[in-house]
């Protein structure tokens, strides 16, 4: 081996050092927005480069596309040991990297060749000096760091067009989203395979065929890059309009409920002006009774009166009448479900605070509660019960929720609120809309399992800060 050679060789092992370790880079810059931690992504690239660089070195010829396919299953494969939420977006992430890498580097590939074709006819063949620099400043400068710039700038492309969000997606979505990129695998491979024939048939590599050739494999390369881009950006419009939509549903579910909750409230009161105005009739007809000595007839008189008077209030005193008909309502649903229900709520009188915000918290605290023990009621040994509490400390107002719960309690790192069991229901908005509530409020949410009075419990606690009038 001669010294230029030698010299070409060391460029020849850099560049493909260099080229891993850019994959590898581009991989975690990728992979970030879809893992919990920052970590993790460097874990992720870390594992690709690994595994592309034992690759690389081994002893016997491995196939570019096996290859590459190897190291985006490790890539899948590691993501989801390390974070083992949203399977399939993680294998999305894992075929759309396949794609990307392939993509820059193939338009590298055509541009070079190109530019390779020009300078060919400024060198000197016989100039060993000339051609060596040629080589070194097309491989480090006009092939690494021109990859690095299209493979970085596409993975950031994607991941405006598909929003940076690590969501949970279903088989159809997964579809819709990795179709583009499951086609530019196989089109990888169908250059590939093609590629491999022209250079066995002929004799001569496929990238010796300039102008049209490279021209129309380059256009190639840009659209199938152009549709991936183009698949996510109309995924996202679509999810971000399908949670709007889901968003105003609840919403609107939320107003007819307090709009029944504001009816009986109205209800309640005109029996109670009506029990008020007949009052004196009721005494009138009492007295007359007695003086008639018909006892019998006026106890009866009381006690049906005494009834009247127990439909007109409510068994909750909370200090508001829109709370009391809510807490009186959940405490009526629990009692025909089994479910014991300690209350010691009271309403901030003295507080600027909406009724309505604490109405939702309401609503939503026991509703989720409720659903909660009726999921788990074959796995509870003791009557299942329902705490609701609240106090209030200078200008910082707390309401705590706690339920029995036996169950695994994992949350979603990215908003903090548990996993729902409903297929399809993204994280539940009924925590989302009291989270919305107290922020209003400056204040959020906590949700954890304790232990309350030796039994387990998911206690959800809502903190608002709402100064004095």
């Amino acid at each position: 081996m001669d010294r230029m050679e030698f010299y070409y060789n060391i460029i020849c092992h850099i560049d493909d050092i260099c080229t891993i370790l850019i994959c590898a880079y581009c991989c975690a810059v990728w992979t970030r927005p879809f893992l919990d931690q920052r970590k993790k992504a460097w874990m992720a690239g870390g594992a690709y480069a690994a595994v592309m660089l034992v690759l690389n070195y081994l002893p016997w010829y491995i196939n570019n596309m096996l290859a590459y396919i190897i190291g985006s299953l490790i890539v899948f494969i590691v993501m989801s040991l390390i974070d083992k939420k949203y399977i399939l977006q993680k294998l999305f992430v894992a075929i759309t990297f396949f794609c990307l890498r392939w993509q820059a580097f193939r338009i590298v590939i055509y541009v070079n060749n190109e530019i390779e074709r020009l300078v060919y006819q400024f060198l000197t063949p016989k100039n060993s000096i000339h051609w060596f620099f040629h080589y070194f400043f097309l491989t480090i400068f006009g092939y690494d760091i021109f990859a690095f710039f299209l493979l970085y700038g596409a993975v950031k492309c994607i991941l405006w067009s598909y929003g940076q969000k690590c969501e949970p997606i279903d088989g159809r979505e997964f579809l819709l989203l990795s179709i583009p990129s499951l086609l530019g695998v196989v089109s990888y491979g169908v250059i590939r395979y093609y590629s491999y024939v022209y250079e066995r048939d002929v004799g001569k590599s496929v990238y010796n065929l300039y102008g049209s050739h490279n021209l129309i494999m380059l256009s190639f390369t840009v659209l199938s890059f152009v549709v991936i881009l183009a698949t996510t950006y109309v995924f996202r419009q679509w999810k971000t309009k399908q949670e709007e939509n889901r968003q105003r549903e609840i919403f609107s579910a939320q107003m007819a409920d307090l709009q029944s909750h504001i009816s009986e409230t109205e209800q309640l009161y005109q029996d109670m002006r009506n029990l008020r105005h007949d009052m004196g009739n009721h005494l009138m007809t009492l007295n007359q009774l007695y003086d008639q000595g018909k006892y019998d007839a006026a106890r009866q008189y009381t006690d049906k009166l005494n009834e009247k008077m127990a439909k007109a209030c409510h068994d909750v005193n909370s200090g508001n009448p829109v709370t009391d008909v809510i807490l009186s309502g959940r405490k009526k649903e629990m009692e025909e479900r089994g479910i014991a229900f300690s209350c010691d709520f009271h309403y901030p009188m003295a507080r600027a605070v909406d009724s309505f915000d604490i109405s939702i918290i309401l609503n939503n605290a026991l509703s989720n509660a409720i659903e909660a023990i009726e999921r788990e009621k074959d796995c509870l040994s003791e009557m299942p019960h329902i705490s609701l509490l609240s106090d209030c400390r200078k200008n910082m107002y707390m309401i705590e929720v706690s339920n029995s719960y036996r169950g695994d309690l994992e949350t979603d790192p990215i908003s903090g609120l548990p996993f729902t069991s409903k297929t399809g229901e993204g994280h539940g908005f009924g925590l989302a809309s009291i989270r919305h509530a107290a922020r209003k409020y400056l204040g959020d949410i906590e949700i954890r399992k304790e232990i309350c009075e030796g039994e387990e419990c998911c206690v959800l606690r809502v903190m608002l800060q709402i100064p004095e009038t």
